[in-house]
């Protein structure tokens, strides 16, 4: 793990997926419900990714946006090989990717890397070395626009703290291993579950592990071995963050975990009068993360804090309209907060999920069906926002361009490689997907409609990947039992939720 390595993880690839806070339509409502003015992320725009990995969520943003420009860098070259094949398999000309390091950034001349509008690090700044994370910072200081936006995850103190020992376990078994590093990594999980099931008095004094050892072993070894084993990471407390990237001259805006930084969510009721009095927004953030006991943090920074009136932040909203991401139906009114699960008032929220689900709504439309206080219905939209069952619209759709990375990824299943998230491009993000919703775009991207022919062409991808369906808590073997049950689920995916991911542009226009 050394040499040009620098101690990171490069035995393994990262696991290539797309992560919704990174959108920018998501970035830019961060700021909103904050009342600060987001960047304008549309056409125009440069988006830049440090530490991309796979670049498979680049490729889906350049695909859902295609007015902005994207920039995607990663130090490891198979995996920026990965993320190029990619855009050239779907005809992306809007994103480019390159294997530089840190340094390698810092050293270009004037004029090689653009200034940008949104530069985003996701499980980058906690997993790297400290002379990492100070280049980082220069990185942003001398790339980033006045107004423009950092968004940066990480993991977090106080309470990462039991994990950090965890973590010492995890690599110190690995260490002492022979043989491949997926299987070291998955034996040291075990290992560390055998103590604590054994009543090791430190696990006893950590009980949260045993939930966070379980969770692991259910995890790909490539992201356990980034998450673990890179030996320069460590969490941070956020203040040192805040600290840190105030020499690019950046102010905490907002968390895109959009219910972290809401205080009557996030703190008990007892702490909260203590909490809303911080006039210091950096004192206040770090008496928000042991009041939760913050694990992980998601932070939206801004190069240049600029207050929206009340007036001037109501008329960004309307111009941006809220659609569904999933049938109305389909949706809860149960949010999970930092401090436990909020119930949603159903007199707020079916009224805007009933709207919601005759067509895009803006925030002035949607306030006045649910005749509720604005604070209320901003609430409404943050955790739905946050949940994944709608999201902002973006004034260009890009009907082609998502549909085009859409057939290259369902082509991979040819190969095995069955995604499930797709681009959509009228709201500029991406959607999850189940297994037979992926099959049910599949077919109907190629022109078969019929459910039955469907499942016909489902089992045959099934068979050869060697995959499943599962049916009351059985696993389905034979291929009459997967293509009836795959029937079934396309009619009811076709009748409900295939009309809403035309709309949203993930079937091209």
């Amino acid at each position: 793990m050394a040499g040009w390595s620098d101690g990171y993880v490069t035995e393994i690839q990262y696991t290539g997926q797309f992560y919704p806070e990174l959108a920018p339509g998501y970035l830019a409502f961060c700021c909103l419900r904050q009342s600060i003015r987001p960047p304008a992320l549309g056409t125009g725009a440069t988006y830049l990714e440090l530490g991309c990995g796979q670049g498979f969520g680049l490729n889906l943003l350049a695909a859902a946006n295609p007015g902005m420009q994207f920039v995607g860098v990663d130090f490891n070259p198979a995996q920026i090989a990965n993320a190029a094949r990619l855009a050239a398999e779907a005809g992306l000309s809007n994103v480019t990717f390159a294997d530089d390091s840190f340094a390698q950034m810092l050293a270009a001349p004037d004029g090689r890397w653009p200034k940008c509008d949104v530069i985003a690090l996701h499980g980058v700044y906690s997993w790297v070395s400290v002379e990492n994370r100070a280049m980082i910072v220069q990185i942003i200081d001398r790339l980033l626009k006045p107004g423009g936006l950092v968004y940066v995850s990480y993991n977090c103190l106080p309470g990462w703290s039991a994990n950090a020992a965890l973590q010492r376990f995890i690599q110190d078994h690995v260490a002492q291993g022979a043989g491949d590093l997926t299987t070291r990594i998955v034996t040291a999980l075990k290992a560390a579950q055998e103590i604590q099931e054994g009543g090791a008095l430190y696990f006893k004094g950590a009980p949260s592990l045993k939930a966070r050892i379980a969770q692991a072993l259910n995890r790909p070894p490539e992201y356990l071995a980034h998450e673990y084993l890179n030996l320069g990471s460590e969490p941070l407390f956020s203040a040192d963050v805040a600290g840190q990237m105030a020499g690019a001259r950046l102010t905490l805006a907002a968390s895109a975990g959009l219910a972290d930084d809401i205080v009557h969510l996030s703190a008990p009721a007892p702490l909260q009068p203590m909490i809303q009095g911080a006039s210091d927004r950096t004192w206040r953030e770090t008496l928000l993360d042991y009041a939760s006991n913050r694990v992980f943090r998601r932070d939206v920074f801004v190069r240049g804090v600029n207050p929206l009136t009340r007036e001037e932040r109501d008329a960004l909203l309307d111009a941006t309209p809220f659609a569904l991401l999933v049938p109305a139906g389909d949706v809860g009114l149960d949010s999970t907060v930092p401090i436990g699960t909020l119930s949603g008032n159903p007199q707020v929220y079916r009224p805007v999920l009933d709207a919601l689900a005759d067509g895009p709504k803006t925030f002035r439309e949607l306030l006045r069906l649910a005749q509720a206080r604005e604070d209320v219905v901003l609430q409404a939209l943050t955790l739905l926002t946050g949940r994944r069952q709608i999201h902002p619209c973006v004034p260009d759709r890009a009907g082609a361009s998502a549909a085009s990375f859409n057939r290259a990824l369902l082509d991979r299943m040819a190969f095995g490689e069955i995604p499930s998230q797709l681009a959509a491009g009228g709201v500029g993000t991406g959607v999850d997907l189940k297994l037979e919703e992926v099959l049910a775009v599949s077919a109907h991207m190629a022109g078969e409609e019929a459910p039955r022919a469907m499942a016909h062409r489902g089992w045959d991808i099934l068979a050869r990947t060697g995959r499943r369906l599962r049916k009351d808590g059985a696993v389905l073997e034979d291929q009459t039992a997967n293509e009836a049950e795959l029937a079934q689920r396309i009619a009811e995916f076709t009748a409900s939720r295939l009309p809403l991911l035309r709309d949203l542009g993930v079937l091209g226009t």
